[in-house]
């Protein structure tokens, strides 16, 4: 298993299960799993009722060394245009 198929394995399991495409920003290596950050866009609906620019989630997520998602968790939410992570 490389990083490359650690990547693809965590982007198709947001657009596939999760329904939110997003960007890998970060991959980590912790012994015999990854830990992983993606960026999603959050929900429409939710955008307008918290914020007056897009919304940007950034999610971790752990992957085992079979390429199997063992959980993911948001971590940040933030508007599109700030430098600031942190909730919103």
């Amino acid at each position: 298993m490389n990083i490359i198929e650690v990547v693809a394995t965590v982007e198709n399991f947001f657009n596939d299960v999760i329904k939110k495409p997003g960007v890998v920003i970060g991959v980590l290596r912790d012994t015999d799993i990854y830990k992983v950050q993606i960026e999603v866009p959050e929900e429409v609906e939710y955008m307008r009722r918290r914020a007056k620019d897009d919304l940007l989630a950034i999610y971790e997520v752990v992957v085992d060394s079979d390429l199997e998602i063992l959980s993911f968790e948001r971590k940040h939410l933030r508007e599109r245009t700030s430098i600031n992570i942190g909730d919103v």
